[in-house]
């Protein structure tokens, strides 16, 4: 058992490499870093994110929340707005150059993904995706206990 979980380890190296942002200045997306991606990404799936809580969904403090969006504000991928709700907190909105970037970066990489997982049954390809949702809820799990220091 203890075998596997260095297996596991090992091929979540692997896909990050695969995946990563190991382009040209640590670029993934165009000319984001995963980080910023990641941010963006959080920003678009909820436009009344703060930035606190864009932070909290990449596992970012506040500050460093706050570095990311400076710098996606100033490639023009989003733009700071008060809350509609409470205007003591800062969001920010994705901008329609934003959105065009996540959509370009999404249908590529899907479209890698498609090509390199094509010649799979489909139930070989559902037990891939079982496994990483899974993955991925215990993660998210283990990094909200132990942002609450439980």
């Amino acid at each position: 058992m203890k075998n596997s979980f260095s297996d596991i380890y090992c091929l979540l190296q692997e896909i990050a490499w695969h995946f990563g942002d190991h382009g040209i200045n640590g670029e993934c997306c165009e000319d984001l870093s995963m980080a910023e991606f990641m941010a963006l990404k959080a920003a678009d799936e909820n436009c009344e994110l703060s930035i606190q809580d864009i932070g909290n969904a990449i596992n970012f403090t506040k500050s460093g929340a706050t570095r990311i969006i400076d710098r996606l504000e100033t490639k023009g991928y989003v733009k700071r707005e008060r809350s509609l709700t409470d205007g003591r907190v800062c969001c920010a909105p994705v901008t329609a150059k934003g959105s065009h970037v996540i959509s370009q970066i999404t249908n590529r990489n899907t479209k890698y993904v498609e090509e390199l997982l094509q010649d799979l049954e489909p139930q070989v390809i559902d037990n891939i995706k079982t496994a990483m949702e899974i993955l991925i809820k215990s993660v998210q799990r283990k990094d909200i206990i132990n942002s609450k220091g439980l």
